[in-house]
Order: structure tokens, then sequence, then C-alpha cells
């Protein structure tokens, strides 16, 4: 059963998509419309929402015992848990390679090192990729929220924790009690 809630609810890879398009407010941002390199990436970013890509993503389930801390009141016990790791999809790398070119044509250095070039972030270009990579980083959290979710509501649970931790490529969730079992 575990299995095949996985399969039906994550997709991995870069063209595999859901059927059932969901929608996310970080979808209707401002910074789609403001800037040109995000407004040509939306409909990808829509179509890939709460997928995952290749290489090292992964979705799984996994037992976790809570001994003592404060984890929005979770008491202390065995959980049955979500952990999925990936990142913006094509979102983030697109605009890393869009603003890279920018800054290479901006800041001249010698060819062999050309591609440590950097936007100064008081200038347009430099305000346009910080408010982009931010807005990646957020696509990525939507993301992650879109694969819990369609994950939580499979197995008719609700979430009771949510460890996010964005910058690591990596969201985990205390989903079910253990006295799910029916489950393992």
């Amino acid at each position: 059963a575990v299995i095949r809630i996985l399969d039906d609810n994550t997709k991995f890879g870069m063209e595999d998509t859901h059927r059932i398009k969901s929608d996310h407010e970080v979808l209707s941002r401002s910074e789609f419309k403001e800037i040109h390199v995000l407004r040509q990436l939306h409909d990808r970013a829509y179509k890939q929402l709460g997928t995952s890509g290749g290489g090292n993503h992964f979705v799984e389930f996994g037992l976790v015992e809570i001994t003592a801390c404060d984890l929005n009141s979770v008491k202390p016990g065995k959980y049955f848990s979500l952990l999925s790791h990936s990142g913006s999809r094509g979102l983030g790398a697109n605009i890393a390679r869009h603003f890279t070119k920018l800054a290479s044509k901006n800041c001249p250095l010698p060819k062999q090192v050309q591609h440590l070039a950097w936007l100064d972030l008081s200038t347009h270009d430099g305000i346009e990729y910080w408010k982009a990579m931010n807005l990646a980083g957020d696509y990525a959290r939507a993301c992650h929220e879109d694969i819990h979710r369609r994950i939580t509501k499979a197995i008719g649970s609700r979430v009771l924790c949510n460890i996010n931790m964005v910058q690591a490529g990596c969201t985990a969730e205390m989903c079910v009690n253990l006295n799910s079992q029916n489950l393992l």
C-alpha cells in the first residue's frame, strides 16, 4: 500500500507531471510578471509544481522516534514520517543560467575565471537576480508542500509537525502516529 501511495502521488524526472495540477500562492507572485526570465518560466513552473527532479531527489516514508523536544508540541513517541528531497525544479537552474550570462557580460574577468562573475545587488540586474532566486526557494518549498499534501491526503492522515529545510533541499513531515499499522 505504501509503495502504491508513493507511485500514485510522486513524479520524478524532467517531463513527468501530475495529471491533476495544483495551484499555490507562489505562482501568483508579482515576480513572475515583473521579471522577464520568470515570465518565460511560469507555465513550466505551474506544470511541475509538486514534482521532483531526477538524480538524488527522493520521497520516502520512515519511522522517527521523538524523545524529548518541542516540535509543535509533538509528544515523545514513534511516528510514521514522510521525507522528501528536491529543489526548485528547472526554475532555479534557468534563473542562475540567465543571470550568470548577464554577470559575465557586465563583470569582465579573465576567461579561466569568468564563471565567477557577479552582479552588484544595488543594480537593476542584481536586484532582479536576488528576487528571482528567493522566488525559486519559495517555489521549492511549494513543491514540497504539494508533495506532502498529496501523500498525506492519500494515506488519510494529518500533519503533526513540519520540519522544513529548504536550504538543504529537504522537507520532513511527521504525518501519522504509529497506530496506522495497516500502512506498514
